[in-house]
């Protein structure tokens, strides 16, 4: 099996990961990545891009001013609907990031880096590229704690529950 393969059979994975984010950030308001590193707060901005796998309207795109919160995302999560592609704000310890990414190839685009003001250029540059290494640090945290439920059947059958509630009450 090639790698093109192997990524579009694993593609669902990045759905639901971007999904259970969506559903934690409106939860708690805060999404907790390594138990011993700070939560992180998310809100999803426009536009959002839900796709199912079957069905003749396998795709909405919602935009707008607060597209995740609106009565089509609703419905489109009660089809059976993933989150597929978000723009999103991300925020932890006070360092805001700004970014779209693809759950299905965890692609990050449009990322808005904080410029960290006037400094001599060395420094600027080494204070950027140290958040885009909080960045990838952080993304990679949130993703290994859903890899660890979506890993432990009893506690994914909670979370997964809860997520239908979410769904059902959204």
């Amino acid at each position: 099996m090639g790698v093109l393969e192997l990524i579009q059979q694993k593609a669902f994975l990045g759905r639901e990961f971007m999904t259970w984010l969506w559903f934690r950030a409106e939860r708690d308001g805060m999404v907790q990545g390594r138990p011993q590193e700070p939560a992180v707060g998310i809100e999803l901005l426009g536009p959002v891009l839900l796709d199912a796998q079957y069905g003749d309207a396998r795709v909405s795109t919602l935009k707008g001013e607060s597209p995740a919160t609106s009565p089509e995302a609703r419905t489109a999560l009660l089809e059976g609907k993933k989150l597929r592609r978000a723009r999103m704000r991300m925020e932890r310890e006070g360092v805001e990031w700004v970014l779209t990414v693809d759950g299905e190839t965890f692609a990050v685009s449009g990322l808005g880096v904080p410029n960290p003001g006037r400094m001599p250029f060395a420094d600027s540059l080494a204070i950027r590229a140290s958040m885009l290494f909080d960045l990838e640090r952080t993304l990679g945290g949130l993703f290994d704690e859903f890899v660890r439920l979506r890993l432990d059947a009893a506690q994914w059958t909670v979370e997964l529950d809860a997520i239908h509630d979410w769904v059902r009450k959204k």
